[in-house]
């Protein structure tokens, strides 16, 4: 790496690397990860992940081939529970170890890139990072991405200055565990085989063609399944799609996303608006009490994010390889939005936040006039500590609390109950278990009142009280119908409220009639 044209590489230094501070910040890292790691509530997305685990359902060798969204985490989990179990803690303990050890690789592969007083920085804020540690304590393939797509990175800038077969089984190996993590490594392959055309190297174009057909090889098992199970074509599709059709309601590709998507890298998401009011979508209002904390937070990594533009403006190489690193992928997900083929979520750019947190770090690092740099960094970890202290101290900024809810219902549940679930049901599978007897109440059967009235119907014969869970109505009933219908045809006895969910217990109005 030291013989890397100077533009993309750091000079060498030659100083102490400070092994004790990067000791301590790790360990600081591991704790704050491992800190209220159970407190929240399984929820959604994490089921998909329980699901694909082969622990809320057995596990096949083709459902390994068949998962394109996080083979390799499904099948470490899936061996993990073996040992540990399936509490909330087991499960999210291995996202919070591939967090810690995220930060390290990025640490080394920022060292190489801007220096070891930038790449100090940079390990600095992740440890406090409340993006970085959002994704540490969940059930989900995100911490194990950034790990290997920074180690990607890594080995393929070593492997353009020193191609060998150890550096090149490396890049292979590395490339390949980063796409079993999450298929968005597509976006970060497009920028390294981007770079090989931009930057000095010794590889010659035949063994960089050669590394893609192996990585491609290796991935043809997932490839075959992916183009069975989604929906490519709806990349050249031109026509309107019907409101049926549209996936999690209107995706249209809104130019906030961008922006969004770096305040979230910045300070996460508990920072203003819940996540549930930005769903529900909510009136400037909602923002107006959170002003003051949002612009500081947007100020002070703004200026962070410039400065550090500024400052490697002389080393155009390494400038325009971390642009590239987060525009591309930022550009594809934002045309899968318009194209309504993917919704944009900052999580699927994810493989650019390395390249952020560098630019951020050298502005931190670099900015003048020198007084500004302890007022920036002192406005940079008060809102990262504001957001974080929302994240673990504020309910209304955790998941929905499915554990409080199910342990209401396991003990006032009677055998001749019966429980219907609106919008979002799962986690409820994981604290009741597969045999509680829940009734879901999909989208397609609410479209139809006939079919709706007979569910209804047959599944409340011989049943005394009828239960309803509804949670994260925004895109399937934000009108609440299913609560009102409920409400007209039995008698409410009892309303119970948890962060992000509503439960209600009615009887028929038969058997109230007899029993008055």
């Amino acid at each position: 790496m030291r013989n890397l044209d100077s533009n993309l590489t750091a000079p060498c230094e030659e100083k102490s690397p400070h092994w004790g501070y990067i000791a301590a910040a790790l360990l600081l890292a591991l704790l704050l990860r491992l800190y209220r790691i159970s407190s929240q509530s399984i929820w959604v997305d994490e089921m998909l992940t329980l699901h694909a685990s082969g622990i809320t359902f057995p596990l096949h060798l083709i459902d390994i081939f068949d998962n394109v969204h996080g083979a390799l985490h499904s099948v470490v989990l899936f061996l993990w529970t073996r040992i540990a179990g399936t509490s909330e803690f087991a499960l999210r303990l291995p996202s919070a170890v591939f967090s810690v050890l995220s930060i390290f690789a990025i640490y080394r592969l920022l060292l190489k890139l801007v220096g070891r007083e930038t790449a100090l920085v940079a390990l600095t804020i992740l440890v406090i990072s409340p993006f970085h540690i959002w994704y540490g304590q969940e059930v989900r393939n995100y911490s194990m991405l950034i790990f290997f797509s920074t180690l990607s990175v890594d080995s393929f800038l070593s492997l353009l200055q020193e191609p060998g077969k150890g550096t090149f089984a490396k890049y292979v190996l590395f490339t390949f565990a980063a796409f079993l993590s999450n298929m968005s490594t597509t976006f970060l392959l497009i920028v390294e085989n981007i770079l090989f055309f931009l930057l000095p190297r010794k590889l010659s174009f035949r063994n960089l063609v050669f590394a893609n057909v192996f990585i491609a090889l290796l991935l043809i098992p997932w490839i075959w399944g992916m183009i069975g199970r989604v929906e490519f074509h709806r990349l050249v599709r031109t026509a309107p799609y019907l409101e049926s059709e549209m996936l999690r309601g209107e995706t249209t590709f809104t130019p906030l996303a961008i922006p969004y998507t770096f305040y979230n890298f910045s300070i996460g998401y508990t920072l203003g608006p819940s996540l549930r009011e930005l769903h529900e979508s909510v009136g400037f209002s909602a923002f107006r009490h959170y002003l003051p904390v949002l612009l500081a937070a947007a100020l002070g990594f703004s200026v962070a994010s410039v400065a550090g533009i500024v400052s490697l403006r002389k080393r155009r190489r390494l400038l325009l390889a971390l642009l590239l690193w987060i525009l591309v992928p930022a550009v594809f997900v934002s045309f899968f939005a318009i194209k309504n083929f993917k919704p944009f979520n900052p999580r699927y750019v994810m493989v650019a936040f390395p390249a952020y947190l560098a630019l951020v770090a050298e502005g931190v690092r670099r900015i003048k006039p020198l007084f500004i740099r302890p007022i920036l960094a002192v406005l940079i970890a008060a809102t990262m500590g504001l957001s974080l202290w929302n994240y673990y101290q504020v309910p209304r900024h955790g998941k929905e609390d499915f554990r409080s809810a199910a342990n209401k219902l396991k003990a006032d549940f009677h055998p001749d109950d019966i429980v219907f679930a609106e919008g979002t049901f799962e986690p409820l599978i994981y604290y009741c278990g597969s045999g509680f007897p829940l009734s879901p109440i999909y989208p397609e059967v609410m479209s139809d009142q006939k079919r709706l009235m007979g569910l209804i119907e047959e599944r409340t014969a011989g049943k005394k009280r009828i239960w309803l869970v509804t949670s994260r109505l925004w895109t399937c009933d934000p009108d609440r119908r299913i609560e009102t219908l409920f409400r007209e045809l039995f008698v409410l006895k009892e309303e119970s409220f948890f962060e992000g969910i509503q439960l209600f217990l009615f009887e028929k109005k038969l058997l109230v009639a007899e029993a008055t």
